[in-house]
This record gives structure tokens, C-alpha cells and sequence, in this order.
């Protein structure tokens, strides 16, 4: 008694359909893309330099070139997100004032409400206190 594979169900849903061709139009595709990019540059570099008349000093040049412009792109992503931040600090310290000072006096109501409820609670433990040091002076 041998198991007996079933061929795997080939959905033929629509959806089944779309993510199969979103699947290799957006990830596959590109990928091998970039691939055959990154191979046809190192034949293009490998050729360039083992032809004898490879100029290293030229190559490192372009090698430095290559390194400097994804930096200028962050770089230039760095500025943009600092001026963000620096925009949003102006508009907040444009409104920060009017709403501190509504939360400054929320917090001294609250503060004089803790006063006041500690001073309720406290004050009748200290007069029974003050009551029993009576009995309890020695002279």
C-alpha cells in the first residue's frame, strides 16, 4: 500500500490569478532585473580593467562617484526630514503657549485639590495623635 499523491489543486480563482501575475510582475521581474543589471556591470568592469589599458586611477574616480551619490540622496533625505521636524517645532511652539498655560492651571487646581484631601484625611489622625500624647507624658 503505497501513499497516493494528489496533484495539488490549481485554484483558477480570480484572485488566485492576480496574485500570481502581482507576484512576478513586482517581485520576480524586478529582482532578475536587478540581477542582470548587477552582472552586466561586473562583465562591463571585469572587461574595462583586464584589457591592459585599465586605468586604475580613472576606475577609483568612478568608483568614488558611484560611492558619493546614494550618500547626496540620503543626505538629501536627512536635510528634507530636518526642515520637517523644524517646521512642525515652529508651528507647535506658535501654539504651545496658549495650551501650556491651560495646562498650568489644570495642574495647580489638581495640586490644590491633593492639598486639600490630604489635609482632610491627615488632620483627624493628628488630633487623635495629639490626644493620646496626653496620656501617655512623662514628666
Amino acid at each position: 500500500m503505497g501513499m497516493h499523491k494528489f496533484p495539488a489543486p490549481r485554484a483558477s480563482h480570480k484572485s488566485y490569478v492576480k496574485h500570481h501575475q502581482d507576484v512576478m510582475r513586482q517581485i520576480i521581474l524586478p529582482m532578475a532585473f536587478v540581477t542582470i543589471l548587477v552582472v552586466a556591470v561586473a562583465v562591463l568592469v571585469a572587461v574595462a580593467t583586464l584589457q591592459g589599458g585599465g586605468d586604475v586611477a580613472k576606475w577609483a574616480a568612478i568608483a568614488t562617484i558611484w560611492i558619493i551619490i546614494p550618500l547626496m540622496g540620503l543626505m538629501l533625505v536627512t536635510l528634507v526630514l530636518a526642515w520637517g521636524v523644524v517646521y512642525l517645532l515652529v508651528r507647535l511652539l506658535k501654539v504651545a503657549p496658549r495650551y501650556t498655560g491651560i495646562v498650568q492651571e489644570y495642574a495647580l487646581r489638581f495640586n490644590d485639590q491633593i492639598m486639600l484631601w490630604t489635609d482632610r484625611i491627615i488632620q483627624p489622625i493628628v488630633k487623635f495623635k495629639a490626644w493620646l500624647s496626653r496620656f501617655s507624658r512623662e514628666e
